[in-house]
This record gives C-alpha cells, sequence and structure tokens, in this order.
C-alpha cells in the first residue's frame, strides 16, 4: 500500500463496523491484502499522456521539462516543479503506466514509476529537492539505507532531502506515560474514516505502527540520524524540523495535515 493516500474521509466519527465488512485489525496479513486493493482503486487519474523518449537523466534534461525536484509515494505530487513517483501502477480509463517512461497525468504533473529498492535511473547532482512522506517505514532498513544514499547522489550540491514518517518515540511516550495521545491518534484516524473504529487497547494502537498498512520498520530521531548517516549525510546536515516548516518552504508545504499528529519530520542538505 501507498500511503500517500489519503484516507476516505467519513460523516460520521462513530460509523458502524457494518459499513466495513471483514474488517479486522486484529489480523493484519488479511487487512493487508485488502489495503493493497483499496491502493489500486486509487491509484486512478482522468488522463495520461507518455512522453515520447527515455526519462530524463541529468540536471539540464530536468530543467527543460521543469522539474526542480522528485516526491516519491506520490500519483500526483502537489508540488508544480514536481516529479512524482511510485511503485504502484497509475491508471486512466485508457492507458496505464509502464517502467521506464515519463507521465504527463491530467495536463499538468509528471509521474513515473520508480521502485526504491533499486538504484535510481537519474545521473548525480540531477535535482534540487527530495521529498517522501510516510514512504521510508514501508521498506527493511537496508533498503532504506540504500534509497537515500541513491538520493543523496542524484540531489545538486546545496539540495535538501525531506523526510515524514511516524514517530516512534511519540508513540512509546504516549503508551508510558498514558498522556492521552493514543487515544487522541484514535478518534484521529476514526474522523478520517479509516476503516472502522480501531481497539482502544494501548498495545494495539502501539503494535499497529508496527504491524498494520505494510510498515517494516519505525523510526525515532536517532534511527532517521543513523540511516542518512550510513547514506554519505554527516550528522551537521541533518536537523528535525516541524510541520511544514523547513529549507525550501514549497517543498515543507507538501506535508499533508492530517498526518501531523503521529509525525516526525527531518531534513538533510547536500
Amino acid at each position: 500500500m501507498t500511503e500517500q493516500t489519503a484516507p476516505m474521509k467519513q460523516t460520521e466519527p462513530n460509523a458502524p463496523t457494518e459499513r466495513f465488512p471483514g474488517w479486522d485489525w486484529d489480523d493484519p496479513d488479511t487487512l493487508a491484502t485488502r489495503l493493497d486493493a483499496f491502493s489500486e482503486l486509487v491509484a486512478t487519474c482522468d488522463q495520461l499522456e507518455a512522453r515520447p523518449g527515455a526519462l530524463p537523466h541529468d540536471h539540464t534534461d530536468f530543467r527543460e521539462l521543469g522539474i526542480t525536484g522528485i516526491e516519491f509515494a506520490a500519483f500526483r505530487t502537489a508540488h508544480p516543479e514536481g516529479l512524482g513517483t511510485d511503485l504502484a501502477t497509475l491508471r486512466s480509463p485508457v492507458a496505464a503506466t509502464e517502467p521506464g517512461t515519463l507521465y504527463r497525468v491530467d495536463g499538468d504533473r509528471w509521474f513515473t514509476r520508480l521502485d526504491i529498492s533499486e538504484p535510481l535511473p537519474f545521473a548525480d547532482a540531477s535535482v534540487d529537492w527530495v521529498y517522501a512522506e510516510h514512504l521510508i517505514e514501508h521498506v527493511t532498513l537496508p533498503v532504506a539505507v540504500g534509497w537515500l544514499r541513491e538520493a543523496r547522489r542524484v540531489l545538486r550540491p546545496g539540495g535538501v532531502l525531506r523526510l515524514t514518517t511516524p514517530d516512534l518515540a511519540r508513540y512509546l511516550v504516549g503508551y508510558a506515560t498514558g498522556d492521552g495521545f493514543l487515544a487522541k491518534h484514535r478518534r484521529r484516524l476514526t474522523t478520517l474514516g479509516f476503516g472502522p473504529p480501531m481497539p482502544d487497547r494501548p498495545a494495539f494502537l502501539v503494535n499497529q505502527i508496527f504491524r498494520h498498512f505494510g510498515h517494516q520498520w519505525i523510526y525515532d530521531l536517532d534511527e532517521l540520524r543513523h540511516v542518512l548517516t550510513l547514506a554519505g549525510f554527516t550528522p551537521e546536515q541533518i536537523r528535525h524540523c516541524a510541520y511544514r516548516q523547513g529549507l525550501r518552504p514549497d517543498v515543507a508545504d507538501l506535508d499533508t495535515a492530517f498526518r501531523t499528529d503521529e509525525t516526525i519530520y527531518v531534513e538533510a542538505d547536500r
């Protein structure tokens, strides 16, 4: 499942379980199959136009297309100068994306399919920014480090990488202190309509961030610093940020509001 997809809003915060037949929060593996199917349903657009030729390769190619950066896990980036990417297939009523091809989505955004477990098909120092919201937790630690190393490679000097991901510390502090975070987060997800209400058991609310949604590894600030350092960034280049605050306002503005309560925001400079 690509977590870039926002949940459907429901009109009643406490919608009955009957709205979600067969949904069992205590069965992560079965839910993963359902969520994968849901992701396929939402990976749609009105129009897909394939651009002839190869993908943009270097900084000049990107600039000629008006692209300054890459947003990962985004079928349709909100950045007007961004290239959206995702592993999943994006479909229009008459077409579907194929790897290795650049597409114009609905006439005003660029998209290509990429697998972050593989080297990026771009030259060194190609783009000015890289953004990924709630992506890194979906891959194993070795894949994460390899992808971050590639992100650093394609960034131009002075460029910025911005990551957001669920904050392990927020969950564990909420569990250990009973500060109300877990209950508030549960209510937030219910209001957003992301399935029926979750169980209110504290242990479940911690476990779900590890076991649901295809998550592989959950980070706190120190763990993010660790993988970024392994990828080649220096400690001085890494900083903890706040929601929609960062080196480049146009990139920080890609943060989505519905994730703020659980999210940690980190940037790394090239």
